[in-house]
């Protein structure tokens, strides 16, 4: 059954395509075949032109020749007589009379004598007397100075200070002297700790390479107050301390080179280097033992103030 099912099917379809009806074609009305249009009329080609024939150039003029300019004479000026210069007649002024030249020296004025104690006005008779000779406390002239003395003339000192009565007008000091204000990028506390017990000068010891923080020439820094010591010409003298002065004293930084001349620490011998000693002049209240009617006076000292490494040419 399913079988002529199929078959009618298939006669059905062939039925229908027999049956299409071809198509058709009508002519085109609207537009004609291209063989129909009328083919265009284009002009001839342009007339060649004949080309142009230009005049040939302007003949060559002559150059017009001006007259020149007549050679005035250069006119002649009268000079400017000369004068002579008159001479006047000098006036005959009196030499003026000056003076005698101002003496070199002054004479030392007399001012009154203060009227000292007894024990002060006596001739001071002692070893002292002689202000070249270096007192005990310089341990046989070895040092330039001393941090204690114990035969500092402390009362006559005193008598000194007790009559001079402007002794607060000379006087100035900063009592508070540490690296925490005289030395940049370091303080006090770190400056107390430097270790030098390695260093012995010798650069060629181990001492010169090892080692904390330190100097490069290692030194003694002391912020002192010197109660005696050699002035710039050479003399003892005795330094106001407070020993003398309750609540009065002369603060100054010193530092002395440990090995002057030898090498600088953890430098290579190749440099030649060398610590040196620098010193500093500066100015203290003092006392002559020697000639105390003299008071108290400011005088100067050289004391030393850094230890410098150098490196020769």
């Amino acid at each position: 059954m399913l079988k002529i099912k199929t078959v009618l099917c298939v006669a059905a379809v062939l039925v229908a395509v027999m049956a299409e009806p071809k198509p058709q074609h009508y002519p085109n009305t609207f537009f004609p075949p291209p063989s129909s249009y009328p083919k265009p009329e284009y002009p001839e080609r342009a007339p060649a032109y004949p080309k142009p024939s230009y005049p040939t150039p302007a003949p060559a003029y002559p150059k017009p020749t001006y007259p020149t300019t007549p050679a005035y004479p250069k006119p002649t000026y009268p000079t400017t007589p000369v004068y002579p210069k008159p001479t006047y007649p000098t006036p005959a002024y009196p030499k003026p009379a000056y003076p005698s030249p101002v003496p070199t020296y002054y004479p030392k004025p007399s001012y009154p004598q203060p009227a000292y104690p007894a024990p002060y006005n006596q001739k001071y008779e002692s070893e002292f007397c002689d202000s070249r000779k270096a007192p005990k406390c310089s341990k046989n002239g070895t040092l330039t100075f001393c941090l204690e003395d114990s035969e500092y003339p402390e009362k006559e000192v005193k008598y000194a200070i007790d009559y001079d009565p402007i002794i607060l007008k000379k006087y100035a000091d900063v009592a508070e002297q540490s690296a925490d204000n005289l030395v940049d990028g370091l303080t006090s506390l770190a400056e107390k700790h430097f270790d030098y017990s390695d260093y012995h000068g010798n650069t060629f010891e181990k001492g010169n390479w090892v080692g904390g923080e330190g100097y490069i020439c290692p030194s003694d820094v002391l912020y002192a107050r010197p109660v005696r010591a050699i002035n710039a010409e050479g003399e003892w003298r005795v330094i106001v301390q407070e020993m003398a002065w309750p609540g009065y004293t002369q603060t100054q930084r010193t530092e002395t080179c440990l090995f002057p001349g030898s090498s600088c620490r953890t430098l290579a011998p190749c440099y030649q280097s060398k610590c040196l000693q620098k010193y500093v002049y500066q100015r203290m209240l003092s006392f002559d033992p020697c000639y105390p009617q003299k008071g108290i006076f400011i005088d100067i000292y050289k004391l030393p103030s850094a230890c410098s490494c150098h490196i020769s040419a």
